[in-house]
């Protein structure tokens, strides 16, 4: 499989704007599965309720792994956080559990305390430390934030390691351009020259005004950037910088001339 398919499918795949998100008020989403793997059928204990009703009564967008998502989930789900409970081993005659928060790549960006109880009961024990891990949870007080809110702190941020863009408009065939092929109101035309300044996590580019117009942020792959606020990125092919936008309709990439 080549690169260029990689990077394609990996884009179609992945909710990519959230990989950004650091606090835990930055995601507009919860899901909670219907069935955790420490128990034998789906919602036992009616204890999956039990967390989805904690969390709604936290004021988190509370949804089960089973229902349809909302269509900005489905096309984005690192707009929402994956709710696990453990089981904790450890303490005698007594039930812990642990409640896990994961992004959309899997990762651990949360862990509440652990609750325990020793009650005999399944259920009751099951209840009961599900309620008392829940308590560090009610400590976040959570509340949620759009990203878009902190796109101005990029603005402060010290111009430095300055990388000059420039981007090369994409050769056409000797037709004229059709309607479908003219950029929509909502795609950007980044035929300019624009320069990168080192941020925490990536770059922020910026024009001659100056004025930021897209935020660069770093993935784990080489040479491929997610960009900040659209679904969206910005990735090197064969010797070259290519700017690809998907909000549902895979859009015509771009070619973009990057000199570090």
């Amino acid at each position: 499989m080549s690169k260029k398919i990689v990077v394609v499918i990996s884009f179609m795949l992945l909710g990519l704007y959230g990989i950004a998100q650091k606090s835990i008020n930055n995601y507009k989403y919860l899901v909670v599965p219907i069935e955790y793997k420490f128990l034998k059928s789906q919602d036992q204990h009616r204890l999956n309720t039990l967390t989805r009703h904690l969390f709604k009564a936290e004021g988190f967008n509370v949804l089960f792994d089973v229902e349809d998502f909302p269509e900005e989930l489905m096309l984005d789900r690192c707009k929402g956080l994956f709710v696990d409970v453990k089981k904790v081993k450890g303490g005698f005659l007594s039930t812990n559990l642990d409640i896990v928060l994961k992004d959309c790549f899997g990762k651990e960006v949360y862990r509440s305390t652990t609750g325990s109880s020793k009650e005999k009961d399944f259920k009751q024990a099951y209840t009961e430390a599900l309620k008392q891990a829940f308590r560090s949870v009610e400590e976040l007080d959570y509340k949620y934030e759009p990203m878009e809110e902190q796109a101005e702190d990029a603005k402060s941020q010290p111009k430095n390691d300055v990388v000059v863009i420039k981007a090369v408009e994409k050769a056409q065939p000797n037709q004229e351009t059709s309607t479908e092929q003219k950029l929509s109101a909502e795609q950007e035309d980044y035929n300019d020259l624009y320069y990168a300044q080192a941020i925490e996590n990536g770059y922020q580019l910026v024009n001659s005004e100056p004025k930021i117009v897209m935020i660069l942020l770093n993935t784990a792959a080489n040479n491929v950037y997610l960009v900040k606020g659209k679904s969206a990125i910005v990735y090197k092919e064969d010797g070259f910088w290519f700017y690809s936008e998907n909000d549902g309709k895979l859009k015509e990439k771009q070619t973009l001339d990057i000199k570090f």
